[in-house]
């Protein structure tokens, strides 16, 4: 058991919106007397962005840092005591060691977070040459120096302790399963692991009581914001549709499932997602941000690509509709691989994926409205959630832990 803390340190390299303030807990651990800071080093870590990355009003985030340079960073972290925790939303690279090394230097505990856990693809069976031409398939969707930078970070994480960097202590939140073990951090058996469930189980637990209020027949699009995610302009990943080729085959199959159904489709729209300002892409139909998990509970169905907000779908076991198209099949090398993403997730669910470039051959709508409940409890607890964990939100579970109050 580590010491007991008092104050949590959140460092984040991504620009810190109200989803994130909410989801990271900042209240509920201030509920619970702890004094929490948010560290945003988004443009220090990845000054390449500076002018293109979007802020979302940040007003009332109090204990919001801001740096941009390194010495701001390595001050702050020789300012902490060991009353500290510091909880790591950025990644173990080879921007971000250094980090590691001052925190290590200044024997301050650090958490990190077991990545989100979903279905990957069973590997395909190749003989030597195969597995070559693979790599170099694989290769050729690479620059020379991100290929240096992936051994690089391969490195600096299998030999950690050489590079002067301490475990972390504490992995949150392990949640299914199959969470165990896929840790891109610095861990060791030392490293106690929390378990929980996933974020967005939280959410869920919130709608316990809440009355299931029904207007009408309704199915949710699980939107991923593709063609414009921001996320593309800072990882530097180009993707293969346009909005005008892209929303149009969403908009057709809206069309054919509502004639089907009766349903009406309703757009969950993604947290990033600017649809306020930008042209009509849904033809005309409602638009929520913020309202997945609430969307799902009362729907019909929900259509998705590979959103890991399907969690909601399968908790609320409603059928799940998976859209594709040639070009996102195609998307399996590099650093964006939805083509694989959607094939393992809807298969691990007994679904095949609807392909919009081939609507004309004919949907078979019993198969795309089936629900298999056990591959979906199967799914739950690979996933989502162990039986045996508590059905309480994440943060207060952590509070309890570091600050070394009995769980209820």
């Amino acid at each position: 058991m580590m010491q007991r803390k008092d104050t949590v340190i959140i460092i984040t390299d991504y620009p810190f919106n109200k989803r994130d303030y909410d989801r990271f807990g900042i209240e509920r651990l201030r509920s619970h007397s702890l004094t929490v800071e948010i560290w945003d080093i988004t443009g220090y870590l990845h000054p390449e962005f500076k002018d293109k990355l979007v802020r979302e009003d940040q007003t009332g985030f109090t204990g919001l840092r801001t740096f941009t340079i390194r010495d701001e960073v390595v001050r702050a972290i020789a300012g902490l005591d060991g009353g500290c925790l510091i909880n790591c939303f950025f990644g173990y690279t080879h921007r971000s060691v250094h980090i590691f090394r001052e925190i290590t230097k200044f024997h301050i505990d650090y958490c990190v977070f077991a990545q989100v856990t979903y279905p990957s693809p069973t590997p395909v069976k190749q003989n030597f040459l195969g597995r070559c031409l693979t790599l170099i398939k694989k290769g050729r969707n690479l620059k020379i120096r991100e290929i240096i930078e992936h051994i690089a970070d391969k490195t600096l994480l299998k030999h950690h302790h050489i590079f002067g960097i301490a475990p972390a202590s504490l992995v949150l939140f392990l949640g299914g399963e199959k969470s165990e073990g896929i840790y891109a951090f610095p861990v060791d058996a030392s490293t106690k692991r929390l378990w929980a469930h996933y974020l967005d189980y939280d959410i869920v637990l919130g709608l316990r009581d809440e009355p299931l209020s029904m207007d009408g027949k309704t199915g949710v699009f699980l939107d991923q914001y593709l063609p414009l995610h921001p996320d593309s302009l800072y990882m530097g990943i180009g993707f293969p549709l346009t909005p005008d080729d892209y929303y149009p085959k969403i908009c057709r199959f809206f069309d054919l499932i509502e004639q089907k159904t009766g349903a009406r489709i309703i757009v969950a729209a993604h947290p990033r997602a600017d649809y306020d300002n930008a042209p009509d892409y849904f033809c005309g139909r409602t638009i929520a941000k913020g309202e997945s998990a609430r969307l799902a509970r009362k729907s019909s169905f929900v259509i998705a690509h590979t959103s890991t907000s399907i969690d909601f779908a399968v908790l609320y076991c409603k059928p799940l509709i998976f859209l594709t198209t040639d070009a996102l099949q195609g998307m399996v090398t590099g650093k964006n691989i939805i083509g694989i993403d959607i094939r393992a997730m809807s298969s691990e669910l007994g679904k095949t994926p609807v392909n919009l470039d081939h609507l004309d051959e004919g949907i078979d709508w019993d198969a795309v409205l089936r629900v298999d409940e056990e591959l979906y409890r199967r799914y739950i607890t690979n996933f989502i959630k162990k039986e045996d964990t508590p059905e309480r939100p994440v943060w207060d579970i952590f509070s309890a832990y570091i600050m070394h109050k009995p769980s209820p």
